[in-house]
């Protein structure tokens, strides 16, 4: 029995780590135990994953696994770490983030979805909330960075004939061209998401800001300031994002502070139909510390 019992307990946590959709041993980089936040002589307002101070810092690695909790879960581990490293320059902090990524997804037609990331932090001080997007009570603020929204933000978002090119309608308002251009308030009404306030309606700076208290509770607030830019070649996606180290409201990132500053992380692969919850995430907070 003495010799069995152990055979059992290990056959138990490797069909554990295979239900969670992670490996059952990990030969990657040793998993970054803290994040700091270096000051560093720029002005950070300007997203720039090619900046040539950001070869001065230098990077940790974060293991991430398939969302194991709520349904449509991933069906594999698309994405098994992310290289992460950060900046300040006293007012702003900045998170230069880099995955592989085999195709740059950006979304648009129908079924078709984007490549994203998202960091999340907590809101209070004090014990860390729920990692899963918090808790009633115990907020998290959530910065979103879509390749979709980039490519709108940088060549406007694409009309029905782009994306559908061989589609036949007889009239579609807002691209009328051979008549008068309606007022902008009778083109509205064929844009309901505009006439409802939706904000994933309307073209985005690049990241959005979230404040949620647990699972279906996201809410986009109005933008604090906060900026991201991504760089895709060779398989590989480079993003850094940007935000202000106090947000009323929202987050605050203090310096040489011991309150609960932490950061998670979730990442979508669009070419692999990864929307919602189906995302490779961190299942740990990483302390953080601002320099």
């Amino acid at each position: 029995m003495q010799r069995i019992l152990p055979r059992f307990s290990l056959l138990l946590a490797l069909a554990g780590a295979l239900l969670l959709g992670c490996s059952p041993s990990s030969s990657g980089p040793e998993p970054l135990k803290e994040l700091t936040l270096r000051r560093a002589p720029v002005d950070l307002s300007k997203p720039d994953p090619d900046a040539p101070f950001w070869k001065e810092i230098p990077e940790g690695y974060v293991p991430l696994m398939a969302q194991p909790m709520i349904s449509p879960k991933p069906a594999s581990n698309t994405t098994e770490g992310v290289f992460v490293k950060a900046a300040t320059d006293g007012t702003r902090a900045a998170f230069h983030l880099r995955w592989k990524d085999p195709e740059k997804s950006e979304a648009g037609r129908l079924g078709e979805f984007s490549d994203a990331i998202a960091l999340q932090f907590p809101v209070k001080d004090g014990p860390p909330p729920s990692i899963m997007m918090g808790a009633k009570g115990s907020p998290v603020h959530i910065f979103h960075w879509r390749a979709q929204y980039q490519r709108d933000k940088d060549h406007g978002k694409p009309d029905m004939k782009a994306l559908y090119p061989n589609g036949s309608i007889d009239m579609y308002p807002m691209e009328f061209k051979e008549a008068a251009s309606p007022p902008a308030a009778e083109a509205e009404k064929f844009s309901p998401g505009r006439v409802a306030g939706n904000p994933q309606s309307y073209e985005k700076t690049g990241v959005d800001e979230i404040i949620a208290e647990g699972f279906s509770t996201s809410s986009v607030q109005e933008g604090n300031g906060s900026v991201a830019h991504g760089v895709w070649a060779a398989g590989e996606w480079r993003v850094v994002i940007v935000r202000p180290l106090t947000i009323e409201g929202g987050s605050t990132l203090k310096t040489g502070g011991d309150g609960n500053m932490a950061f998670a992380i979730a990442i979508w692969q669009g070419g692999k139909d990864e929307v919602g919850s189906r995302k490779c995430l961190t299942l740990n907070w990483t302390p953080l510390k601002v320099k």
